[in-house]
């Protein structure tokens, strides 16, 4: 069987036409009906049925099968070509979301760059969900994943390293900046300003609003954590975000939330258990285990 027969199938599953998807892949008609010809005699099946009476095409019950574990097929084929080039050319990508990667990576850097790492590394920054989505992909090779729960997938190995609370974020000059610490109910109405959804935090808020029988009021959301908090700084709403994004800020104030059974900040070593680890991927988890795991 040849990777390019099940491209040239895919492509004939969504176009339903053979001139098309010759024309696709500026190759000739024949070159499609020969890979679709090799297809059925080593699967012995009808795949495709032509009904050249109305110039139609149909799926047979085989043929649908076959494109189900063909996406598959594919998808672990190009994640397989990603792997083996990255191999190739000593590249490690690192997903790091922006709250983790400000928190922890600065305090790992140094020990990469005195092992001469740090040059080889390429960072993906994102929220954890997206991040979660691209390992899985196999678009990156390792990622330090924030989670509400914890996480548990079987193409992924993981090892949480930290749990931190979720706080209420306000401007120094809020009325509720006077306060330690608030219920999630008392912030009914107010307006939020969130990270938005390719982060684990909008999870973790809309379990706590579901809790309460609350609509959330965000009046803006954004990829960009300094952003939310120079926004929440100048009064212009509060917001629900990691403690550990507090950092050394004056401007803001953090409040506990009294509420029980809140959901955790979790932090996660992660990457895919079918991933064959190089040397220096092996040094990288090696430095974070030791550095990242709890005192």
């Amino acid at each position: 069987m040849y990777i390019r027969d099940l491209e040239y199938y895919q492509q004939l599953i969504l176009q339903k036409n053979f001139s098309k998807v010759a024309a696709f892949f500026n190759v000739s008609q024949p070159t499609i009906s020969a890979a679709i010809k090799r297809l059925e005699e080593e699967l012995a099946t009808q795949l495709v049925v032509r009904d050249h009476s109305h110039n139609d095409l149909y799926i047979t019950l085989a043929g649908e099968q076959l494109n189900k574990h063909a996406n598959q097929i594919l998808n672990e084929w190009a994640v397989t070509k990603d792997e083996i080039s990255r191999l190739n050319n000593d590249q490690i990508t690192l997903g790091l979301p922006p709250i983790i990667r400000n928190y922890y990576f600065t305090q790992i850097a140094s020990q990469l760059n005195s092992l001469e790492l740090l040059h080889n590394i390429q960072t993906i920054e994102s929220g954890s969900n997206d991040l979660r989505k691209a390992l899985l992909h196999g678009k990156i090779d390792i990622a330090l994943l924030g989670s509400d729960e914890p996480l548990s997938y079987k193409s992924l190995i993981t090892k949480e390293f930290a749990r931190h609370p979720f706080k209420i974020f306000v401007s120094k000059t809020h009325p509720l900046a006077a306060q330690k610490a608030v219920h999630f109910a008392d912030l009914k109405g107010l307006p939020f300003i969130l990270l938005n959804e390719s982060f684990v935090h909008t999870q973790a808020i809309s379990k706590l609003a579901n809790r309460n029988h609350m609509r959330l009021n965000p009046v803006f959301r954004s990829t960009d954590v300094n952003l939310v908090l120079n926004m929440v700084a100048a009064n212009l709403g509060i917001s629900f975000l990691a403690s550990i994004t507090q950092d050394q800020r004056t401007d803001v104030v953090a409040l506990d939330l009294l509420d029980d059974n809140q959901p955790e900040f979790i932090t996660s070593i992660a990457y895919r258990t079918a991933h064959v680890l190089t040397p220096a991927q092996k040094n990288i988890l090696e430095l974070l285990d030791k550095h990242l795991a709890p005192k």
